[in-house]
């Protein structure tokens, strides 16, 4: 299912806009909220990558995807950060809980959150110092 929605997305991306709202609404955003509090890190992780493609339809889901921005798993961490940066500035409650992230061990969800921070906030992201993100990815 990973890859599966990993190719829709490049496949989007490359084919304009009206797939990826199409995408959208395939999204049921309430399943997907759900299967973020499952105990399967795939299953989370699908979740994920799903509400992302769903974009700001997917903004019921914030605050389901914050607490796995704590997730023991780096992989479930960045791809939480990632739907709420593809969620855009409905997910602007997050920025905290993001800017906690940047002190993360792993440089690819550093990463991202400055990519979804960016996304979220454009202005705020401007303000920000500079963040080290020279650590290994785990």
């Amino acid at each position: 299912m990973l890859v599966t929605s990993i190719t829709s997305m490049v496949v989007g991306i490359f084919s304009g806009c009206s797939k990826e709202g199409a995408e959208a609404k395939k999204v049921n955003v309430t399943a997907m909220t759900a299967a973020l509090k499952s105990g399967d890190k795939d299953t989370r992780i699908n979740a994920c990558v799903e509400l992302a493609s769903a974009g700001p339809r997917a903004k019921p889901a914030v605050q389901a995807l914050v607490p796995l921005l704590k997730d023991t798993e780096p992989d479930v961490r960045r791809l939480a950060a990632y739907a709420l940066g593809e969620i855009g500035p409905e997910s602007k409650a997050a920025v905290p809980m993001l800017k906690e992230l940047l002190n993360d061990p792993d440089r690819q969800v550093v990463m991202q959150v400055l990519n979804s921070l960016r996304n979220i906030d454009p202005k705020s992201f401007s303000n920000m110092q500079t963040v080290n993100v020279s650590g290994p990815p785990q």
